[in-house]
């Protein structure tokens, strides 16, 4: 069995080395005897780079064969974490982090942070046998191998992103997998505090990075990778760059650059040359393929979303401020029946009317309806009924997304059950488009 990442996993002649880091990143590498090389701990199927300032990892490197899936169902009985006996508990955060606490009067406070899995057991159990599938994904359940993950991300998309994509891989023309997942830092994090001595960074988002033999080899180049991050803090997303085209709930598919610029970790020229997004840092390299400076961010509800290499079609899709037609707003939670009284408003912020002629807009469950408005300048359009076609606006949380007659994203958003039940029924919920 395994043990440890194997850079040469994949086959056929690809090798995938574990990621460096800048120097910022590096002096937070946690180093200690005992562990390979100084720095990385290693398990059945995956390797774990930690960080002795957060005491979470920076990256855990992983590998799937997806012809040896042995699994049993993935909330199947509870399972028992424990620290890394290697990293030693003082450079991990315990169960004391994650679970629920007292107020001074003695009232239990939830803690919304969920032991996020990294390497999910799901995916990490496959093997020659049953017994070293069970043992493989047990191994998981190690805090060192968890990061502070809002439980709305770790139960709906970030699980959505795991299983959809990860797991129901259909680009690997073997079935083989390398793949690194992390949390990502930045200067708006947030934190969870026990004591005015004892606090953790509740990362701002996560990433995964997968590689794998393309299916259909692109100018004879064997390796594909594709790059994804999920992102659980408002602030974050309007930091970098000054873009603002990214909201939370939603897995987006990115560039290697970006991700490196957000993490510090390095992930090699191979995989930069081979990842199909454009963001180049290089103003006249991005000039030549015809794209800006800002960095690509594609949002992914399903698998027919991802751009598998550089020559797919897609649009660009805009900064939030810089959008003409927009999803204004919706009413999720009407008084009374859910189903006649729910709506939503597009707005036209532009200058002139549009056309939405064939226009497409889609719900996280597939659900569209084709459109054939018109909105004049600075005016608005409710769709309502049969208007509103298969559409569903889930209180439990959900998505829209609106696409062109060409279908390239005109705008898109998203809504937690939280969000909806802080506004009670019969109030719209606005969406944000940063302004």
């Amino acid at each position: 069995m395994q043990n440890g990442y194997e850079p040469e996993f994949i086959g056929d002649g690809i090798r995938i080395p574990l990621p460096t880091f800048n120097r910022s990143l590096g002096q937070s590498v946690l180093r200690k005897p005992g562990l390979r090389d100084g720095r990385f701990s290693d398990h059945t199927h995956f390797t774990l780079v930690m960080n002795e300032h957060t005491r979470q990892l920076i990256y855990s490197a992983y590998n799937i064969d997806q012809s040896k899936f042995r699994p049993k169902p993935p909330d199947e009985g509870k399972r028992s974490w424990k620290k890394d006996k290697v990293i030693g508990e003082e450079h991990q955060l315990g169960n004391e982090y994650y679970k629920d606490r007292k107020n001074s009067i003695g009232e239990t406070v939830p803690n919304p942070y969920d032991r996020g899995h990294m390497v999910m057991r799901f995916n990490n159990m496959w093997g020659d046998t049953n017994a070293e599938s069970d043992k493989a994904g047990k191994e998981t359940f190690v805090y060192a191998n968890s990061s502070l993950q809002h439980e709305n991300l770790n139960r709906d998309e970030w699980k959505e992103l795991e299983l959809n994509i990860v797991r129901d891989f259909q680009h690997a023309a073997n079935g083989r997998l390398a793949v690194f997942t992390g949390p990502i830092f930045g200067d708006l994090d947030r934190h969870v505090i026990l004591s005015d001595q004892n606090s953790a960074r509740v990362p701002s988002g996560f990433f995964k990075v997968i590689c794998f033999r393309n299916t259909h080899a692109v100018d004879d180049e064997p390796l594909g990778v594709l790059t994804f991050a999920i992102f659980q803090d408002d602030q974050v997303l309007r930091d970098k760059l000054g873009a603002a085209t990214v909201k939370t709930h939603r897995p987006y598919q990115i560039t290697i650059t970006e991700l490196q610029n957000l993490t510090g970790i390095h992930f090699g020229e191979e995989l930069f040359e081979r990842n199909p997004l454009f963001f180049f840092d290089n103003e006249l390299r991005n000039e030549a393929v015809n794209v800006h400076t800002v960095p690509e961010r594609i949002p992914v509800n399903t698998g027919e979303d991802l751009i598998g290499d550089a020559g797919d079609r897609r649009c660009e899709v805009e900064p939030l401020a810089q959008r003409r037609i927009i999803i204004n707003s919706a009413m999720i939670n009407p008084e009374g029946n859910e189903h006649r009284g729910e709506w939503i408003s597009l707005h036209n912020r532009g200058n002139r009317k549009t056309s939405l002629r064939k226009w497409r807009l889609v719900d996280g469950q597939g659900r569209e309806v084709v459109l054939q408005h018109s909105i004049n300048a600075g005016e608005s359009l409710r769709l309502k009924g049969p208007d509103r076609g298969k559409i569903r606006l889930s209180n439990a949380g959900g998505s829209l997304v609106l696409f062109d007659q060409h279908d390239c994203i005109i705008d898109h958003v998203t809504w937690s059950r939280p969000e909806v039940r802080r506004l009670g029924d019969g109030v719209a919920f606005m969406f944000d488009h940063g302004q």
